[in-house]
């Protein structure tokens, strides 16, 4: 199972879940998943199609916002900061092991500063 990370009240990161962990982050009170994994990352991932049918079964919703190993971009943290503005809170944000949702949500609190 996953641990998340809580960054603010709004978001947590966290690796990647399976989509059989879905059903249980929705228990965990959370309302809507992020992917920043881009997909075919690894052969044996959870492709972002897949979570997005998930999620859905288990009452979440879904978006995807794939960011590079390099980091995110500031386009980016733009589009995270659209995607905080519409889908219901609290959210969780998933990538291969958190590191790069952590420098998304970062970078986005430090633009709000």
């Amino acid at each position: 199972m996953i641990q998340p990370k809580k960054m603010t009240p709004d978001i947590s990161v966290s690796a990647q879940p399976s989509a059989k962990d879905l059903a249980l982050i929705h228990t965990l009170g959370f309302k809507s998943i992020v992917s920043n994994r881009p997909d075919g990352e690894a052969i044996d991932q959870s492709l972002y199609n897949e979570m997005k049918q998930a999620a859905s079964y288990a009452g979440l919703e879904a978006a995807y916002l794939p960011i590079e190993a390099a980091g995110p971009t500031d386009e980016d943290v733009d589009k995270m900061a659209e995607l905080l503005k519409t889908l219901p809170r609290p959210i969780l944000a998933y990538c291969e092991t958190g590191a790069r949702c952590e420098k998304l949500v970062n970078a986005l609190m430090a633009k709000e500063v």
